[in-house]
């Protein structure tokens, strides 16, 4: 066994039997928190949001596009208000009708919550292998019906975005190969670390600190050894990470980039279809594909719609596609689409199409379409904030 996995064991072992060991006196004391109702969940699941970390800047960036170190990627870039606004997106250029196919590699986390309640006594593990088969089985990664023809939902979605700009053909695809489903891994929370939820029915949630998760994803990216062109899917079932997921980009050792996702997954049987299966997964996935680095800058919008008294100015200059319709307070304002595959339903979030932040009127997207996968939910661009 390598010196670095002889680590790793170890650590392990030692994390293991720490958690497992009686609570310290000093320990704080946490309280199981009560959810009175759905309604009471569903406000702390919003609470929450999505959230992007990270970010590399775009010398580093284009660096990588040269070198061609990490997975295919292309720039361009939109011009409204006299700025042009440049981009980088996941795949091949459009015009070269090539077709990219993403390696990613599951990596299923088992949160074990340890110490919780007035005795310390309240100890639950949510496992992940029920998230994993949906994620696996959906439309992320199986080809559906959508309503611009069949394939993948990432594809579809930048198939949409780009069909006036791609290969006369229109061969160009931004696919996900099937993925790698690599070993559980066991991460222990402790009051420190973590909060403990039930519902009225006794169900447990569970939610850590966002700069505990990072430690821990980026501790076992180290024990991974993936290829550049990999992309890392951390998935939990039941638990958040003060979001209900973010994607992140940075910098590491030999001038590469690593970015990776962090995805809850919430049974449908518990929460409402805003928050359901793999709602979280492809508003993740959309925006790495079309913001992988964390760096695409666009004007700050409003919440969509500008007819709903409740938009606000999101304070957001990115070009982070899944939070206008799913990350403000206007979010029930679009469904999900609902995708049944194989006798199994999933719940997809609505994401913008990039016309929609480059105020493009009509839009040069498919059917001059500003959303996807329910076009008709927006038919006009983002207001921006003044």
């Amino acid at each position: 066994m390598s010196l670095p996995k002889i680590l790793l064991l170890a650590c392990l072992i030692l994390t293991s039997t720490w958690a497992q060991a009686g609570p310290k006196p000093e320990r704080p004391i946490k309280l199981v928190q009560q959810h009175a109702d759905r309604q009471a969940l569903s406000s702390h699941l919003r609470n929450l949001g999505f959230k992007a970390r990270g970010g590399v800047d775009k010398a580093t960036t284009d660096r990588d596009e040269a070198e061609n170190r990490s997975f295919p990627h292309f720039s361009s870039s939109f011009s409204t208000g006299g700025t042009a606004y440049p981009f980088t997106m996941v795949g091949y250029a459009p015009k070269s009708g090539r077709a990219a196919s993403i390696k990613s590699v599951i990596v299923p986390l088992r949160m074990n919550f340890n110490w919780f309640g007035a005795n310390y006594d309240v100890n639950h593990s949510f496992e992940p292998a029920p998230a994993v088969a949906n994620i696996v089985g959906s439309p992320m990664y199986v080809p559906a019906q959508f309503p611009n023809g069949f394939g993948q939902f990432g594809d579809q979605m930048q198939r949409a975005a780009f069909w006036n700009r791609m290969d006369h053909d229109h061969n160009w695809h931004v696919r996900m190969a099937a993925p790698v489903v690599a070993k559980t891994v066991d991460i222990y929370v402790t009051p420190e670390t973590g909060s403990l939820y039930q519902d009225a029915d006794g169900n447990f949630f569970g939610d850590v600190l966002i700069d505990f998760m990072d430690a821990q994803v980026q501790t076992i990216l180290q024990f991974l050894n993936l290829d550049a062109d990999t992309l890392p899917i951390f998935v939990t079932d039941g638990v958040t990470a003060e979001a209900l997921g973010y994607h992140t980009a940075y910098p590491v050792a030999g001038n590469l980039l690593q970015t990776y996702i962090f995805t809850s997954w919430l049974d449908p049987a518990l929460v409402s279809p805003l928050f359901a299966d793999v709602s979280t997964f492809n508003h993740e996935l959309a925006e790495w594909l079309n913001d992988p680095f964390v760096n695409n800058v666009t004007p700050t919008w409003a919440y969509p719609p500008q007819s709903d008294p409740a938009t606000v100015c999101s304070g957001n200059p990115f070009l982070e596609v899944g939070d206008p319709q799913g990350n403000g307070p206007t979010y029930a304002d679009f469904p999900t689409a609902l995708v049944t595959l194989h006798g199994v339903t999933y719940h997809l979030q609505q994401v913008v199409l990039w016309q929609w932040f480059a105020d493009e009127v009509p839009s040069s997207a498919f059917g001059g379409w500003y959303t996807f996968p329910m076009p008709s939910s927006l038919q006009v661009p983002a207001v921006y904030c003044q």
